[in-house]
């Protein structure tokens, strides 16, 4: 075998104190492949190489001293470095036993470079293979890091909006609770107030119709006083059901104190609201068993707030009170 090996090679290291030293303590795989036919043969490894596979594998072809599938793999690698007759880079992963009968395994980024004979034609390949295992380690070890983390995150991100939903839920109950009379489930004096002045807004700049129902109940005081607070509650309820079942989705209806009620309705003439009216005594006088006193009131362009509509009503209220109908 050693006539076979490159004329000169292992000479010029050897005369030159430089690429000796090199080749000597280079700490990664050098390496010099003698093509013979479809194969190729170890014609010279330095000592770093030699440690690897723990064996002398000069004159040996990868098939004698590393598995199967590492050899063909590794040689494929070769011969694309051969057609192609440029330097060739890749990464490998192999895993053998070495001349110790010990298990090795590790990744490697390694370079081949085509040597031509005097004729031009490829007759070895050089290869020099670093040794990249811990950084494949680092990186495996940095990936499942950041898979941990992005499943961290993903769980606090749950987390978060989770709690955001909950809060946003709370925030909607508790708007409710604050425009909502708590006895009688309608709006409450502020709810309709908000709603009021946006209305008269619309109708100011529109110029449409708008119409203001008051009323309370006759004789609350009497119920309190003779079936006690829950049965006046009971009427409450009652009445304010009976109320809900006429009114249309954009109308404004709340408990504006007491046993007084307030009814707002968007783009109604002050006559189509007296009629609206004379339905809500009868209905709640049906389905709640008490009458109420009732007053209405239209908005005029000179209406700059909610209280004059609501004064002009609730003078009627007290007008059909007295007189038991409407002024």
């Amino acid at each position: 075998m050693k006539d076979d090996r490159t004329p000169g090679f292992m000479e010029a290291i050897a005369q030159t104190g430089l690429l000796t030293e090199i080749w000597e303590h280079f700490p990664e795989n050098m390496f010099l492949m003698r093509v013979e036919g479809p194969d190729f043969v170890v014609e010279a490894a330095n000592p770093k190489m030699t440690e690897v596979v723990a064996q002398d594998c000069i004159g040996k072809r990868l098939h004698d001293f590393l598995p199967w599938s590492v050899a063909e793999a590794t040689v494929g690698h070769y011969r694309d470095c051969l057609r192609q007759d440029k330097p060739l880079r890749y990464e490998e992963h192999a895993a053998f036993r070495d001349g110790h009968g010990e298990e090795r395994a590790g990744h490697w980024l390694t370079l081949l470079v085509p040597v031509h004979d005097t004729n031009g034609a490829v007759s070895h390949v050089f290869g020099i293979a670093q040794d990249v295992t811990e950084l494949r380690l680092a990186c495996a070890d940095l990936e499942r890091y950041n898979q941990d983390l992005e499943a961290v995150v993903e769980v606090r991100t749950q987390a978060l909006n989770e709690a955001n939903r909950k809060l946003q839920e709370a925030n909607t109950q508790l708007e409710l609770l604050a425009s909502r009379d708590s006895l009688t489930g309608v709006g409450n004096r502020r709810y309709f107030q908000a709603g009021a002045e946006r209305e008269m807004e619309r109708a100011r700049r529109h110029g449409s119709a708008l119409s203001l129902l008051m009323f309370d109940l006759d004789g609350f005081k009497q119920i309190n006083d003779q079936d006690g607070h829950a049965a006046g509650d009971a009427v409450l309820q009652r009445v304010a059901a009976s109320v809900q079942a006429e009114l249309r989705t954009n109308d404004l209806f709340a408990r504006y104190g007491g046993d007084e009620f307030v009814l707002l309705l968007p783009d109604t003439p002050l006559a189509s609201a007296r009629q609206m009216g004379d339905r809500l005594r009868n209905r709640v006088q049906a389905e709640a068993g008490v009458a109420i006193s009732l007053g209405a009131a239209g908005y005029l362009a000179a209406d700059n707030h909610l209280d004059t509509l609501v004064q002009r009503a609730d003078a009627e209220v007290l007008s059909a009170k007295r007189g038991r109908k409407l002024g």
